[in-house]
C-alpha cells in the first residue's frame, strides 16, 4: 500500500514543485510590489 502511494507520489512530484516554486515565485513578487508602495509613502 505504502509503496503504490510512494510510486503516485513520484509520478506527480515534479507537478508539486513545479507549483510550489509558482505560488513561491508569485508572493515573492507581491511583496517586492507591497515594499515599492510602502517606500513611495
Amino acid at each position: 500500500m505504502f509503496n503504490l502511494v510512494k510510486d503516485e507520489f513520484d509520478e506527480n512530484s515534479d507537478d508539486i514543485l513545479k507549483s510550489i516554486n509558482k505560488m513561491l515565485a508569485n508572493k515573492q513578487e507581491k511583496d517586492k510590489q507591497e515594499n515599492k508602495k510602502e517606500e513611495e509613502k
